[in-house]
């Protein structure tokens, strides 16, 4: 069996809590080197080769991938780099600040060929493909309504997440998990946004921020983020017959029990179903980008669809932005 070799652009914590460990996991992978400005944090991760520069790993000619788990507003920048050495691409969410910059790599990916997908890891676990059978067998009826929450509490003064040059703010960082579950789990493709919520006076990034989405269908998605508020992740889809509630939706592994739940209850808010599942979605993600590597074939979350979610993103903070300059509570974008 044919092993990837990969290597690393970053000491990043979520490297060394999350993605070294699941490689490590997985019996196709090989871990070969790692490049860090600090010598320090990279030793950590007892890789065989550190380099203290980003381009002398992307020059390495044994590395086929790399994960990019950099600051979001350095994603582009060395996405486009390493797909100009050749090497597959893992990048950490969101993949840009952008919808400009995530077709600059779009451009890049398809001119050398190689294997793109935006670390959305969440999508691996089995609860999701659960939610979209039940969908699909129109188990609750048609859905008119979606709301996706995630918060957690940021307490470092000196994060990244904080800083707006650095693609800071909690939609970004957070909020982002609720846009791609609306419209790539869900498939609810929005016309129009409003985004509420306040820049912090100090830092000038959305700490809390509500975007509400509408389609032509005139069905809605109500999409809370917050850096701080207590640690909650799920998202609850209403139809005609019932709800689909999915609770631990985006990080079950740091949940009690470690389970993702998925439950279903009807129009009189009995619960009629109640399934928890217990997955290993950063191993499913690694070993569905080998599938791609190994045998040549395109991920099921290609760079087209990182581009819907980058767009939706991006139009949140204008109708932000736009709210502020007018002075006016809120401001609807045509997406």
């Amino acid at each position: 069996m044919k092993k990837v070799r990969w290597g690393i652009l970053s000491a990043a914590n979520i490297a060394y809590d999350q993605l070294l460990p699941a490689l490590r996991r997985s019996n196709r992978a090989e871990v070969v080197a790692i490049a860090s400005r600090s010598e320090g944090r990279a030793e950590r991760f007892n890789i065989p080769t550190i380099y203290k520069d980003y381009n002398q790993l992307l020059d390495d000619p044994t590395i086929d991938a790399v994960y990019i788990p950099l600051p979001n507003a350095l994603h582009t920048e060395w996405s486009i780099e390493a797909a100009k050495k050749g090497k597959h691409i893992l990048l950490e969410k969101p993949a840009t600040l952008s919808t400009a910059e995530a077709k600059d790599i779009q451009a890049a990916v398809l001119d050398n060929g190689v294997v793109f997908m935006e670390a959305f890891m969440y999508q691996f676990h089995k609860q999701h493909q659960r939610v979209k059978e039940l969908l699909e067998s129109n188990y609750i009826g048609e859905y008119l309504h979606i709301k996706a929450h995630f918060s957690w509490m940021l307490e470092d003064p000196n994060d990244i997440r904080l800083q707006p040059s650095l693609g800071g703010g909690a939609l970004r960082d957070v909020g982002c998990y609720g846009v791609h579950a609306m419209s790539q789990i869900i498939g609810m493709k929005p016309t129009t946004v409003t985004m509420g919520g306040k820049l912090h006076p100090e830092y000038k990034v959305d700490m809390l921020s509500t975007c509400i989405f509408t389609d032509d269908k005139g069905r809605t998605a109500e999409i809370t983020s917050s850096m701080n508020l207590p640690f909650n992740d799920r998202y609850e889809i209403f139809g005609t017959k019932g709800t689909i509630i999915v609770e631990s939706a985006y990080r079950p592994d740091v949940s009690p029990d470690h389970f993702g739940k998925v439950i279903v209850r009807d129009h009189h808010n009995q619960t009629v179903l109640y399934e928890a599942y217990e997955d290993d979605q950063y191993l499913n993600q690694i070993e569905h980008l080998h599938d791609c590597i190994i045998n040549g074939r395109k991920p099921i979350y290609t760079i087209e669809d990182s581009l819907q979610v980058i767009h939706y993103i991006e139009k949140g903070y204008e109708s932000l932005n736009n709210a502020s300059v007018t002075q006016e509570l809120l401001a609807t974008i045509l997406i």
